[in-house]
């Protein structure tokens, strides 16, 4: 007969997943993560109209340190009203965007940008403030982005800068550092699929961008490896498929765990690396992902006095899920299974079966 786990058992599990997935409410925002091909959508929408005001709106979700994370730049509806010293979206646009961004891949409305073309003003202006802590107060949000655009002098390159608002704030603002990651957004990709989605397609070919004050996300962050990362040729972090995939896999495991950090082994294997309850875990990729699965192996931080031999080796936890599944998802479970087992077996009560 098949045996389940107790009602206490399921009720920690459930508790520690949700307490990894609720939102941020202090939010620091000191940066702004945007894939590089984002960005360039953004400036060539700005070009389209370079003597009026044009905008749309950032689709994303918020790291566990309060940071925006931008996956998809929505442009202007056909309907938009631009003018010389304003621009409203178009409300049915941005709401059949907007669901179709949030059902099929979780994003959040993280906020907005316009330009101000060539009108001098790389800040906010007041009424942009005002109507950003506004919009914040009446829907009840933690924090929003504005992005504002403007064309550089006498050129026709775009300059972007990021300016983050919190709840009541009074309209004050912070101006974020962005973070590029290299490449396409896989979720711009994953929504030219998608026949229902409502277009908005910049009509220029090629922009000129910067975005101010910028950093760029190295392939593999680590204190403990300065030099650029050598990946055997056959590896599939190899490849730049492999690399946005690492990308990806490490958003959406920073959105629920502290302090992820990718890390490269001796061996040129990759990892995802984080902490949680008094253990150290890392997610490890092999050379030769996705065919063979990750794993996870897993350790105390600090080693109990008199179990020294019996952690000379972590312990592995194996991933049964396929590549395209929620793989984070199952890396949650396990974790929060492993940990919830063990503190049944320090406290000497082994969780109860029910029949």
């Amino acid at each position: 007969m098949a045996r389940g786990h107790s009602d206490r058992f399921r009720r920690t599990l459930a508790a520690s997943v949700q307490r990894r997935t609720e939102a941020p409410t202090e939010l620091h925002g000191d940066k702004a993560l945007i894939y590089d091909g984002e960005l360039e959508i953004m400036a060539r929408f700005v070009a389209d109209y370079p003597g009026i005001e044009t905008g749309g709106d950032l689709f994303g979700f918020w790291t566990h340190t309060g940071s925006p994370m931008i996956e998809y730049v929505l442009g202007p509806g056909d309907h938009a009203d631009h003018n010389d010293t304003a621009f409203y979206q178009e409300s049915p646009f941005l709401k059949s965007a907007g669901g179709i961004l949030r059902d099929l891949h979780g994003l959040q409305h993280v906020g907005t940008w316009h330009s101000h073309h060539r009108l001098g003003l790389t800040e906010p202006s007041r009424g942009d403030s005002n109507t950003m802590q506004r919009a914040l107060d009446k829907n009840g949000f933690n924090a929003w982005l504005l992005t504002i655009c403007n064309f550089a002098d006498k050129s026709d390159g775009v300059e972007m800068r990021a300016y983050l608002y919190h709840a009541h704030g009074g309209g004050e603002r912070q101006q974020s550092t962005w973070l590029i990651l290299p490449g396409a957004s896989p979720v711009r990709a994953a929504i030219e699929a998608v026949q229902e989605f409502p277009r908005s397609e910049p009509l220029t070919a090629a922009s000129t961008y910067e975005a101010i004050p910028s950093t760029t996300f190295a392939v593999v962050a680590t204190t403990r490896q300065t030099d650029s990362p050598n990946f055997p040729s056959f590896s599939f972090m190899a490849t730049p498929e492999g690399r946005s995939e690492l990308y990806r896999l490490f958003q959406e495991l920073s959105a629920l765990e502290h302090d992820v950090e990718i890390l490269q082994r001796e061996d040129g294997r990759v990892s995802l690396s984080f902490h949680r309850d008094g253990y150290a875990f890392e997610v490890v990729f092999p050379h030769s992902y996705p065919v063979v699965k990750p794993i996870i192996e897993c350790r105390p931080v600090d080693v109990p006095e008199g179990q020294e031999e019996s952690w000379t080796t972590p312990r592995t936890l194996f991933i049964d899920t396929d590549r395209g599944e929620d793989a984070v998802t199952r890396v949650e479970e396990l974790v929060t299974t492993f940990l919830v087992n063990r503190e049944h077996m320090e406290s000497g009560t082994p969780p109860a079966r029910e029949g």
